[in-house]
């Protein structure tokens, strides 16, 4: 039996975080708790067997030891490999001044502390085409098991940075024929407006919104029309609305 390294390892916790990770990796060992029956698990054992990962069966007593305080359905991936595509700022940089595509969709978070939402942000980011997630390095949620699994996997398959500074980074991406918008209560409707075919749309954390000199620097600002039963829509159910009407509109 494989024993588990807690130093530089990356561990990947239920059936669709694994899944998507072991497109991605070559090299580990798969973790499964006897007499799970589920059968997605065997697709998943298949898949590992076709590379170079060890398939470890081990008892319920084992999962509860190691993994006791996880949501991991009873299978867990364990590998040295970098599976979360993270990218540097400097790569990010050079990718959009390099870039030949006509339409492009990036995503910035200003200060989503709460590891859920942005698991949950990151699951539809990849479900609604968006090609970048930008984060800023300081007051922000780190990826962790827990945004690697609300995100069913989408970390291992979205580019994502975190930069120093978020405004810096808006002016970088108007100078690069992006248009800014921020999504905040007070801006125009989401379904009157028109998307350039380079948008990026800023979402700031739940309940503060975004940061006011951020939201200078944008140059439109666009909310989802709603009842006003409440004060608002949860964090990531309003991304995943901006991001589906601009799909649905612009076929991006």
């Amino acid at each position: 039996m494989s024993k588990i390294i807690n130093n530089e390892t990356n561990y990947i916790y239920g059936k669709n975080p694994v899944k998507e990770a072991l497109k991605i990796i070559n090299k580990g060992v798969l973790f499964v708790q006897n007499n799970v029956t589920n059968p997605s698990i065997k697709e998943l054992l298949d898949e590992a067997k076709t590379k170079n990962i060890e398939i470890s069966f081990v008892d319920k007593e084992y999962f509860i030891k190691y993994f006791g305080d996880k949501n991991h359905q009873g299978i867990v991936l364990k590998t040295e490999e970098d599976v979360n595509k993270v990218l540097s700022e400097e790569d990010f940089i050079r990718k959009i001044e390099e870039s030949t595509d006509i339409k492009e969709l990036t995503v910035i978070l200003d200060g989503i502390k709460d590891v859920g939402n942005l698991g949950a942000i990151l699951r539809s980011s990849l479900l609604f085409n968006v090609k970048y997630v930008v984060l800023p390095k300081d007051n922000s949620a780190p990826i962790n098991d827990v945004v690697i699994k609300r995100s069913s996997g989408a970390v291992n398959l979205l580019d994502i940075v975190y930069v120093t500074n978020i405004t810096r980074t808006i002016e970088f991406l108007k100078a690069n024929n992006y248009w800014v918008y921020a999504a905040d209560k007070d801006g125009e409707k989401l379904s009157g407006v028109k998307f350039s075919d380079k948008a990026c749309i800023v979402f700031g954390e739940e309940g503060r919104g975004i940061r006011p000199l951020v939201k200078r620097n944008c140059d439109v600002s666009i909310t989802i029309p709603t009842n006003n039963k409440i004060d608002s829509l949860n964090l990531s159910v309003s991304v995943g609305i901006v991001l589906y009407e601009l799909n649905k509109t612009y076929c991006l």
